[in-house]
């Protein structure tokens, strides 16, 4: 069918994305995500990726929709709105990350040597910061569902405002937690070590992006910490692999 600036219904609706559902375009896929749900679903559009900046992409993300409509309204990712906005359009105004916060050392925040471990100084309170926002994050993650745990962070970086995170801040907090994370007993988890990283620096006052980000062929999901377009804690060239759907 053809595809048009509103999408052609018998209810007259506009089609919009449900409650808590985030939306992107990769690799000619258009991902849902389903926060409330913890889950992830996808539709084929005939669009390229070059033309994803333009009326083109948004035709065929509205022709997408249209196509597999009822699937989506049965599955609460799109509901039906007389007077909805295109809400689908937000993943592009997520930043995608360009440099690693240590570049050139650009590596995961799992340990750190050479001359920048060398210079990094950590003392008792960092120790004490450290593990208890470890053990937060682990509990957090044990006992709520993603959604709560999402909506915890938002909620504590929404009273903190938006103050603007200092780089140098970021760069010396992440990297104190870098070289203790190897004493923390637990395996290298996106999940956990997004939000332990998170939870850290919020004890030091500094709030940036928790960036949740797909891939389509083959599907994968992955998470990292980035503020602007600086990732703090993961390797440029692999998270340059996702595409963001959801930034906290």
């Amino acid at each position: 069918m053809a595809a048009s600036s509103e999408l052609s219904n018998p209810s007259g609706n506009q089609l919009v994305l449900g409650s808590e559902v985030y939306f992107c375009v990769t690799e000619g896929q258009g991902i849902f995500l389903d926060l409330k749900s913890d889950d992830y679903s996808a539709i084929p559009l005939v669009i390229s990726p070059a033309n994803c900046d333009d009326r083109d992409c948004d035709a065929a993300i509205r022709e997408g929709f249209e196509v597999h409509r009822q699937d989506l309204l049965d599955a609460h990712l799109l509901r039906e709105d007389a007077q909805g906005r295109d809400n689908f359009q937000a993943f592009k105004s997520l930043l995608r990350p360009v440099v690693n916060i240590f570049h050139p050392d650009d590596q995961r925040a799992f340990g750190i040597g050479g001359k920048l471990g060398q210079g990094v100084r950590v003392g008792v309170a960092d120790v004490l910061d450290f593990f208890l926002a470890s053990y937060r994050a682990s509990q957090l993650l044990k006992k709520q569902h993603i959604y709560d745990v999402v909506h915890g962070v938002r909620r504590r970086k929404a009273v903190a405002g938006k103050g603007a995170n200092d780089l140098d801040a970021l760069r010396g907090h992440t990297a104190i937690y870098r070289k203790l994370r190897p004493w923390y007993p637990r395996g290298y988890l996106c999940l956990y070590d997004g939000l332990a990283l998170i939870e850290f620096l919020a004890r030091r006052k500094l709030f940036p992006a928790w960036v949740f980000g797909v891939q389509a062929q083959p599907f994968g999901a992955h998470c990292w910490v980035q503020q602007g377009d600086v990732l703090l804690n993961e390797a440029t060239e692999y998270a340059g692999q996702f595409t963001p759907i959801m930034s906290v």
